[in-house]
């Protein structure tokens, strides 16, 4: 039961917290995005997300199983992701080139995405082994 009310209400709170990224980022041109405004875009869905997991993970640890995080998998896909949700509008058009493909990297979209990828990668990350 306690489950399904935290998924619940995880799922309200990031229905929440993507409606506030994309109102604040609504009314901005482009590169005039305030820092404060990346951090909050990738920590919303690393903690609603995480609200979901943890109750899974102390299920696990009460039953003598441990968990492992996958190095791998954090450094190939959260890297990357975390990069892309962090750095400011116009790097990748600056590194690139605008008539590069990279350049849409830039764009609100894609880094609300990435941020959302980042916290996928953050939370399944991890492998249950039995002691």
């Amino acid at each position: 039961m306690l489950r399904k009310v935290t998924v619940t209400l995880s799922s309200v709170l990031m229905i929440v917290g993507l409606v506030v990224l994309t109102w604040g980022f609504r009314d901005l041109p482009l590169d005039e995005r305030p820092e404060w405004m990346s951090w909050q875009m990738v920590l919303w869905p690393i903690i609603v997300l995480g609200l979901a997991d943890v109750t899974r993970f102390l299920r696990y640890f009460r039953h003598g199983l441990t968990v492992r995080a996958d190095r791998f998998r954090l450094a190939v896909h959260g890297l990357p992701a975390f990069v892309i949700a962090v750095v400011p509008a116009g790097t990748f058009t600056d590194w690139l080139g605008p008539r590069s493909m990279w350049a849409l990297l830039d764009f609100p979209t894609a880094k609300v995405m990435a941020a959302l990828w980042l916290a996928f990668t953050l939370w399944s990350a991890w492998e249950v082994q039995a002691p």
